[in-house]
């Protein structure tokens, strides 16, 4: 079945990769109007890349020049087969898990896997095997927030999925301060250089918000709002001073830590993404008796910039480029006439472009640091690499 999907889908690249050249652009994506601009690809290429696991292969496909008025271009995707992203490492270095399956199903137990972590290097195609953290337990999970102004890192050591060990780390000399608070839940952000704010939750207060600062100290924020128990990822985000999250009415919020009534933004909306430079908000809205998602730009006064640019009965995995120009998006629609698969909105040009990559991703997407590049995992993951 998975190769059946596996061919399906490399066909699908292939036949989308000549018959359009993989850039298409759309003008007014709510309308569902798509132009298709063709050019000529070149040969591709293809790097053997077997480290463990068997032989694997990196599949590079390459294309030829765009016309100069195309927004969005792609120059190749590389292909990893059975692997997600961890983390990209640099522009064009990246952390990747594969999943090897070691036992098929039976009637009387399920499938076995084994998972390993390779450093990739896209220039080369090689893999270097990733030796577990010395000192680390296993089943340990490590994650960092760098802040704005890279001079801090927020870290957290989960142990298990309901347990972390909270530190604030000075990039410079390396040196580590343990912040002692539980933790249930895992939503945060930068509120400044000097602030990490976390929506920490526990088993007593699902709600408690803490303000951490770079010297290690802590402060809990108060916030009177009846209609918010918990908040989860997708409903809540950090940046420039504020504070963002939505309700249990689907409103969209804001506040600072010195102001502990909300102010409301907007209604119907189900998620929100904050851009890095913490200027747009994405979300998705469904107003009742609607069945299909929209996706708009907000900005943070509360203010909708433009009109939707992405419609379907689902939209997720909404991801900005680390310099904000571009959010990437996901879209699924069961009406094939409708928008499918992963698009990017330019900010710069207002258009949204279709990769025609049309399958759901089941891991967040993922952009290199400079934006030059974005991670798409489904069964297997594709690099996407776009003309500069």
């Amino acid at each position: 079945m998975k190769t059946n999907r596996r061919n399906y889908i490399a066909g699908l690249l292939a036949a989308t990769l000549l018959a359009a050249g993989m850039i298409l652009g759309c003008n007014a994506a709510q309308e569902g109007r798509i132009a298709p601009v063709r050019s000529t690809p070149d040969v591709g290429s293809r790097t053997s890349t077997g480290t463990g696991g068997g032989k694997r292969e990196l599949t590079v496909v390459k294309e030829g020049k765009p016309p100069a008025e195309q927004g969005i271009a792609v120059q190749r995707i590389h292909r990893i087969e059975d692997a997600n992203i961890e983390k990209w490492l640099s522009d064009h270095e990246l952390e990747i898990e594969v999943t090897t399956l070691e036992k098929e199903a039976t009637a009387a137990e399920g499938a076995q896997y084994s998972h390993h972590r390779f450093r990739l290097d896209l220039e080369t195609g090689q893999r270097q095997s990733i030796a577990e953290q010395p000192g680390a337990s296993r089943g340990e999970v490590i994650k960092s927030y760098l802040s704005p102004d890279g001079k801090y890192s927020f870290i957290q050591t989960w142990e298990n999925k309901y347990t972390a060990v909270n530190a604030i780390e000075n990039i410079a000399t390396g040196e580590r301060r343990e912040v002692t608070v539980d933790n249930y839940i895992e939503v945060g952000g930068w509120l400044n250089n000097d602030s990490y704010i976390l929506a920490a939750g526990s088993m007593e207060d699902l709600g408690v918000i803490w303000k951490i600062s770079v010297d290690g100290t802590r402060e809990k924020i108060e916030l009177q709002d009846n209609e918010v128990d918990y908040f989860i990822q997708s409903q809540f985000a950090v940046g420039n001073g504020q504070i963002y999250y939505t309700d249990a009415k689907s409103r969209l919020k804001s506040f600072t830590p010195t102001q502990t009534r909300p102010t409301v933004l907007a209604t119907d909306i189900s998620t929100l993404s904050l851009s890095p430079d913490s200027q747009r908000i994405a979300v998705t809205s469904r107003r009742d008796g609607q069945e299909k998602d929209s996706l708009l730009i907000y900005d943070t006064s509360g203010h909708v910039q433009g009109l939707q640019i992405g419609k379907g009965d689902v939209v997720s995995r909404q991801s900005w480029s680390p310099d904000s120009s571009k959010l990437a998006f996901a879209v699924y629609t069961e009406d094939q006439g409708g928008m499918n698969g992963i698009y990017i909105f330019d900010t710069v040009s207002g258009k949204v472009s279709p990769l025609g990559l049309l399958y759901y991703p089941t891991y967040p997407l993922s952009w290199n640091p400079s934006g030059t590049r974005l991670g798409i995992t489904e069964d297997d993951t594709y690099i996407v690499d776009f003309k500069l």
